[in-house]
């Protein structure tokens, strides 16, 4: 029986980044190896229009584009989301938006730190 290679499945996020911008397309990527590394269970989807990847059937974080910026969104209370440089904006009861406008806006060690909240949260 011969072997036959089938392409990899494209995810709803590879989807999503590859029709953006080129500037955001990057930041998109930076942002979503992160979210590989911080919540590797968590599962891409396309809900309200964006990627929004979740574990146990709750969502852990988004990813957008918007006209100015991308963001990262992070399900999780507030309160476990701590952010000593108030870099989170957002006011509900369940999350907090990262706004990304360029690279250096790309704090590793805070989301990854948020992403193991918001992971926690979802357990």
């Amino acid at each position: 029986m011969p072997i036959t290679k089938t392409a990899p499945k494209k995810d709803a996020a590879t989807t999503y980044i590859a029709a953006q911008p080129p500037e955001k397309r990057a930041l998109l990527e930076k942002l979503r190896a992160l979210v590989a590394k911080g919540a590797p269970d968590a599962v891409p989807a396309i809900k309200w229009g964006v990627p929004i990847y979740a574990m146990n059937g709750k969502n852990v974080c988004a990813l957008a584009a918007f006209k100015e910026h991308v963001a990262i969104n992070f399900f999780a209370p507030p309160k476990l989301l701590v952010d000593p440089g108030k870099k989170l904006e957002g006011g509900g009861a369940s999350q907090r938006m990262l706004k990304v406008r360029t690279a250096a806006d790309i704090d590793s060690a805070s989301i990854l730190r948020w992403l193991k909240a918001a992971t926690a949260a979802a357990a």
